[in-house]
C-alpha cells in the first residue's frame, strides 16, 4: 500500500532549508562584508599606530631650567653662580647666556644684563653659541683685566691694583686665632674663569677671576668638618669715604692714633669720587673699621664650618654704582617640554621604507605617508598615496626649539590606507 507525502510536512522541511541558507548568508555577510563597509574604524586604528610610532620616534622630552637675575645692569658680562644639582651631561647642555661652565656644585654664567634679566638652560640640546670665545688673562701668581690685577701669592689673593694704583694689599687669613701659611694648593684655568684654590689644615679657599670682570668670588669652608673662628684682614687706601648702608656712611679720617670702629652687616664700600672697593659677605658678619695715618684697616670676624662665600668688587664711580649688588638670582624648577628632534627627524629621512615601518610598528601589509614640516627641516617618509585609494589623515602639531632657543611651529601630517 502507498503512502501519500503529506504537503504539510514538504513545505516543513523547505521552510528549514531556507533557514539554514538565510542564517549562513548572514554570517558571511558579517565575517566577510562587515570590514569592507565600515573602513573607518580600521583607518582610525592605523593611525593611531603611526601616531604613537611617530611620537616614540620623532619627538623627545626636554627639560628646561629658568634663571632670573633681578636688576637691570649697566656691564656687559657679569658673573652669576648658582647652585648645580643636576646631573645634565655639561656636553649636552645649551644655555642663552653662551658663557657657562659647571665647578662641582656650582653653575657659573657670564650675563649681559644689559639686555635680558632671563636665562635658561636646556638639556639635552645643541645650540650655536653667538659670541666669541671669551678667555681669561690668568696663570698661577696673577688674573688681569685692562687696569685690574689680581696678585696671589701661594693660591692666595695677596693684592689688587686697578684704575693706576694699589687698591688692596696685606691680605691675610687668621683661623682660631693662627695665621694660615703653606703652599699647598692649585691654579686652574678654566676658559672664562681661572680658579685659584688655597689648603690649609683648617680651612681651604676657593677664588674665581672671571674674563673681562674685576671681581673676585671667594668660597670658604672647614677642611676637617668643624666649626673655626675666621679673621680675614686686609689693607687699603686712596679712599676717602665708607658705606655700609644708608645710616651707616661718612668720611675716612686718617690720624696718627688709630681710629676703630665695629659694623654687623654683609657689605661694605670704601670709595672716592672715581672709583671703589667693595665687599659682600654671603651672611652678616663682624666688620673692624681701622684708620691710621695712611691706609684703611679692614678685619672680617665670623665663624665657619659650612661653606660661606664672600665677593670683592673694584669700581668705577662711588658707593651708587653698586647698591644693586650682590645680585641674587632666582632659580626656577625643571620643567619637561616635549618637542619634535631635528635630528631625529633627519635621522629617519634616509631609511627604507620597510624599516620604517618596523620601527613604527605599522603593519607590513598595508601603506603610509607622514610629511614634516617646519621652518628648521622638512622632510618626507613612505610612499605616496595612489591616485586611486580611500586615504585617512591626520595631523600632529608639534614645537622644534631652534639653535637660538626660539620654539618653531612643526606640522606632522600621516596618510594612511
Amino acid at each position: 500500500m502507498l503512502l501519500k507525502r503529506s504537503k504539510k510536512a514538504l513545505s516543513h522541511v523547505d521552510w528549514a532549508m531556507s533557514l539554514a541558507i538565510f542564517l549562513l548568508y548572514l554570517s558571511w555577510f558579517f565575517i566577510f562584508v562587515k570590514p569592507v563597509l565600515a573602513p573607518a574604524q580600521n583607518m582610525d586604528v592605523l593611525l593611531d599606530i603611526l601616531d604613537t610610532g611617530v611620537k616614540d620616534s620623532m619627538f623627545q622630552d626636554i627639560s628646561r631650567v629658568k634663571v632670573y637675575v633681578p636688576g637691570n645692569m649697566d656691564s656687559d658680562y657679569e658673573p652669576i653662580i648658582i647652585p648645580y644639582a643636576e646631573n645634565w651631561v655639561e656636553s649636552n647642555i645649551a644655555h642663552s647666556a653662551d658663557y657657562f661652565m659647571i665647578d662641582g656644585d656650582k653653575m657659573f654664567f657670564m650675563a649681559n644684563l644689559s639686555n635680558t634679566s632671563m636665562y635658561n638652560m636646556y638639556y639635552p640640546h645643541k645650540a650655536v653659541r653667538k659670541s666669541a670665545p671669551l678667555l681669561v688673562v690668568a696663570d698661577e701668581n696673577v688674573a688681569r683685566f685692562e687696569s685690574f690685577s689680581a696678585f696671589f701669592n701661594s693660591f692666595m689673593l695677596d693684592r689688587i691694583f686697578f684704575m693706576d694704583a694699589n687698591r688692596l694689599f696685606d691680605f691675610k687669613i687668621t683661623v682660631d686665632d693662627t695665621e694660615s701659611s703653606g703652599d699647598d694648593g692649585a691654579f686652574y684655568n678654566m676658559t672664562f674663569m681661572a680658579k685659584y684654590v688655597k689648603q690649609s689644615d683648617y680651612v681651604n679657599m676657593t677664588s674665581y677671576v672671571f674674563a673681562d670682570n674685576p671681581r673676585i668670588y671667594t668660597y670658604i669652608e672647614s677642611s676637617d668638618h668643624r666649626n673655626h673662628s675666621v679673621a680675614i684682614d686686609y689693607a687699603s687706601y686712596n679712599y676717602t669715604s665708607y658705606y655700609f648702608d644708608t645710616l651707616r656712611k661718612g668720611d675716612l679720617k686718617y690720624s696718627i692714633a688709630p681710629q676703630c670702629r665695629f659694623y654687623e652687616g654683609n657689605f661694605l664700600d670704601l670709595y672716592s669720587t672715581d672709583s671703589g672697593l667693595l665687599v659682600t659677605f654671603g651672611k652678616n658678619i663682624t666688620f673692624r673699621l681701622c684708620t691710621n695715618e695712611t691706609a684703611v684697616l679692614v678685619t672680617m670676624i665670623f665663624d665657619v664650618g659650612s661653606e660661606d662665600n664672600f665677593n670683592i668688587y673694584l669700581h668705577s664711580g662711588d658707593y651708587r654704582s653698586v647698591t644693586k649688588y650682590p645680585l641674587k638670582p632666582i632659580v626656577g624648577v625643571t620643567e619637561d617640554l616635549s618637542t619634535v628632534s631635528k635630528d631625529k627627524v633627519l635621522l629617519l629621512k634616509n631609511r627604507e621604507y620597510g624599516y620604517l615601518k618596523q620601527k613604527f610598528g605599522y603593519p607590513q601589509a598595508r601603506d603610509f605617508n607622514i610629511t614634516v614640516s617646519s621652518d628648521d627641516v622638512s622632510a618626507s617618509y613612505g610612499i605616496l598615496p595612489p591616485a586611486i585609494a580611500d586615504v585617512y589623515a591626520r595631523k600632529i602639531e608639534g614645537v622644534m626649539l631652534g639653535p637660538d632657543y626660539s620654539q618653531k611651529r612643526v606640522l606632522l601630517t600621516l596618510n594612511v590606507w
